[in-house]
């Protein structure tokens, strides 16, 4: 018998309800067809993978001679009649559309299949409009000038914040990946040890554990710890006794997304280093607490605030606290102050408060959850606050 929580692919039949449910949204706002946009499979695809199940293969790459569209994928759907299906040349298989066709310059196959429907005066809606490329757009104003594009971005990305029971499954399995990865490197955390070769030893463990693909593990030891982003994701630089390390890893299983962050020290925390990872810790775990449908998430987020301003680190807090996750790292709603969005049964949630202390050094704690009828269900298995010894 099926279980949700053993799940190992979303069968084609529920891409069919998706693509349904699209198409009433595309009613609502006044649009004749939906033109879906996707990027490749480690960066954005997101919409496209949701109603067909294809996540573009390859890397993007210029629009130059021929080659008009690699590392893209783009989704004809009419409000009435069948869907189209464009992969930049490559040949998919398991996809929720039946006419699939593989062109190396999405423009003009584009121009043609409006054409072919009848669609060269209608409203089309595009979704996937902040990652269309402009040569596309332009090749498309200039062969169907009689289209009216709008965007639909809102109406249509809202369709994917609940998650169904299936993907729910995967993205179970994904975060127990992630847990794995955090242990792999856990267990080289010594002085000396390299920034990239703790940063290798998550990413195999991530890879052995079944994950798609590890987008990157971030590894900042030190100061560099109390930055949100840096590149190069992880230096060769020895970590030495008394360093935080944030180690962040993400990345997919099956297309589902795992984000999760930890700050750890080398050795034994000071006695200020254990005060700001209880300080975080107690945030995120008010924040889960309070967790629950309806909640909005200026509520959840002011929360975890409270608590950091209650241990006197609320200057050093970051605004930025959380994030949707699904077939892409970051989804909506984003959690920061101010955002009314009121949460539902079923979105999965990525929730990370931090504290930066310039020159100093950094704490972020980051589970994933399930929002639940009672409230959420937490989904990652690693220690909060790790010491080495304590697992």
């Amino acid at each position: 018998m099926w279980e949700g929580d053993m799940v190992d692919s979303i069968p084609l039949e529920e891409f069919a309800h998706r693509q349904d449910a699209a198409r009433r949204v595309a009613r609502e706002v006044g649009v004749d067809a939906l033109l879906v946009i996707g990027r490749a499979f480690y960066d954005r695809p997101g919409l496209l993978a949701y109603l067909t199940n294809y996540f573009p293969p390859e890397p993007t790459m210029v629009f130059a001679g021929p080659l008009r569209g690699a590392g893209h994928g783009v989704l004809l759907l009419p409000v009435r009649g069948e869907p189209v299906l464009f992969t930049a040349g490559v040949e998919p298989t398991q996809v929720a559309v039946a006419d699939v066709r593989p062109v190396l310059d999405l423009g003009r196959a584009l121009i043609s299949a409006l054409e072919e429907r009848r669609l060269t005066a209608a409203r089309v809606g595009v979704a996937g409009a902040d990652i269309m490329p402009l040569s596309l757009y332009l090749d498309l104003r200039n062969g169907v000038p009689g289209v009216d594009w709008v965007c639909v971005d809102a109406a249509l990305n809202d369709l994917r914040r609940v998650k169904s029971v299936r993907e729910q499954g995967l993205l179970r399995r994904a975060v127990a990946i992630a847990d794995q990865a955090h242990g792999a490197a856990r267990a080289r955390l010594k002085p000396g040890v390299t920034e990239r070769e703790l940063c290798a030893a998550g990413t195999a463990a991530a890879l052995a554990g079944g994950a798609d693909f590890v987008r990157y593990m971030r590894v900042h030891a030190g100061v560099d710890s109390a930055h949100a982003f840096r590149w190069p994701q992880a230096r060769s630089v020895p970590v030495t006794e008394g360093d935080l390390v944030s180690l962040d890893v993400i990345g997919a299983y099956k297309g589902y997304g795992f984000d999760i962050l930890r700050t750890v020290v080398v050795g034994k925390p000071s006695a200020e280093q254990m005060r700001l990872l209880q300080a975080v810790t107690e945030a995120v775990t008010s924040m889960v607490r309070v967790l629950r449908p309806g909640i909005t998430v200026d509520m959840l987020v002011r929360t975890g605030l409270a608590v950091l301003e209650e241990h006197g680190y609320a200057r050093y807090a970051r605004s930025f606290m959380g994030h949707g996750i699904g077939l892409e790292t970051v989804e909506i709603p984003y959690l920061v102050p101010g955002e009314e969005t009121a949460l539902r049964v079923g979105e999965v949630l990525c929730i990370e408060p931090g504290v930066a202390i310039p020159a100093w050094g950094g704490v972020s704690v980051e589970r994933q959850v399930i929002v639940t009828e009672e409230g959420c269900e937490v989904l990652d298995q690693t220690p909060l606050i790790w010491e080495e010894g304590n697992g």
